[in-house]
């Protein structure tokens, strides 16, 4: 619907420019391709250490640009940043085993590369408009509360505290601007961008690879959120009045999709026949959180599109269809990065080097880790 108007109230007209940092990751493959069917034109900054996959089939689009980058490089956020109206901070180390592979880079990558968006917003005289993505990871192990944006933080893990620390310092140093914090659920479905490291994706993958899903610590509550209704969300709140968002933080999902792991596992196994479930004694993640959305209902009008079942019969049909290897190391942040030898900026240079392999996309340059989705 290229030369759309924009939406009423909207600050965001067409032919705006966007910046989504993380633009090639499992939710920003979606955001890209929502924002240019609505017109804006659209500059991605990514590195694509998970590869390239995520921009198929939209790479060509005359609204996107592609510049290979790194959010934690002031040079390369300036050029990204150059006139753009809003940005879109999708780019991050995500997860919490990836974090733990190295403190320091996790830290470099999460947390440093948020006070240079603060410079660089600071420095702007056309950006209105910033939309953070961060984790409902940050509400870490709670006794059965039904958790709201004001709710205490009791996070478990050095992925959920460097997301903290970077909500303290946008809410610092970007006071008075147009800031909104998005605290995503645990997302789900099927993207260009695939990752099967994600409650229920990975659940769809054992029972239809296995017949067989591994529950531990069943009775921990998830809210889980399909991919694409996160994507409309971060599109919502860039288009929205400042009066609405500005400093405002909003859990991202759906109350109807509050579930414990047990429960979870129930509903996948519902969409595969014959699948069993093996409930196990050990409980290795404390992770515990039951989460309120009626935050972005009310104010942003956010409305989820998908049930879990939406996205496990997704998923499943992707798998059978025999299109990728379930097994794939790729899928797995993880896993990737062990298999990679990731050892901080280092590789992330040399990574980024051999994905380019000397070819432009895009009609240009390009960049950046992944988008937040635990």
């Amino acid at each position: 619907m290229k030369g759309m108007k924009s939406t009423e109230g909207s600050i965001l007209a067409p032919d705006d420019v966007i910046l989504v940092t993380g633009g090639a990751g499992f939710i920003g493959s979606h955001l890209v391709r929502m924002l240019l069917a609505r017109g804006y034109r659209v500059r991605v900054l990514d590195t694509f250490l998970y590869g390239q996959s995520g921009l198929d089939g939209c790479a060509g689009d005359a609204g996107l640009e592609i510049v290979e980058g790194d959010i934690c490089n002031v040079r390369d956020m300036m050029r990204a940043a150059k006139d753009a109206k809003a940005v879109i901070a999708l780019a991050a180390l995500v997860g919490d085993g990836a974090c733990e592979l190295d403190h320091d880079e996790t830290i470099a990558i999460n947390i440093e590369s948020t006070k240079l968006l603060c410079n660089v917003v600071q420095l702007s005289s056309c950006i209105e408009r910033v939309v953070f993505a961060s984790s409902c990871s940050v509400y870490g192990a709670t006794e059965g509360l039904v958790l709201n944006e004001g709710s205490l933080l009791n996070p478990v893990s050095f992925y959920a505290r460097s997301r903290i620390v970077s909500e303290t310092i946008l809410s610092r140093e970007l006071e008075g601007k147009s800031v909104a914090i998005m605290r995503l659920g645990t997302v789900f479905g099927a993207s260009a961008r695939l990752r099967l490291d994600l409650m229920v994706n990975t659940m769809t993958c054992a029972a239809v690879s296995t017949g067989r899903i591994r529950v531990t610590g069943g009775e921990a509550w998830r809210p889980h959120v399909h991919c694409c209704d996160v994507a409309n969300a971060f599109l919502l709140a860039a288009q929205a009045p400042h009066e609405k968002v500005s400093g405002e933080i909003f859990n991202v999902g759906s109350d109807g999709n509050n579930f414990t792991i047990s429960e979870t596992a129930v509903i996948v196994a519902s969409q595969i026949p014959g699948t069993e479930i093996e409930y196990l004694e050990s409980v290795e993640d404390t992770r515990s959180y039951r989460v309120n959305f009626d935050k972005i209902r009310h104010v942003l009008g956010f409305a989820a599109r998908y049930r879990i079942e939406d996205g496990v019969q997704e998923l499943r049909d992707v798998i059978l269809s025999g299109g990728i290897d379930a097994g794939d190391f790729r899928y797995s942040n993880l896993r990737y990065l062990q298999e990679r030898g990731f050892r901080g900026q280092a590789y992330l240079s040399s990574a980024a080097g051999a994905a380019d392999n000397g070819h432009a996309i895009g009609g240009g340059p390009r960049s950046e880790p992944e988008s937040t989705a635990s």
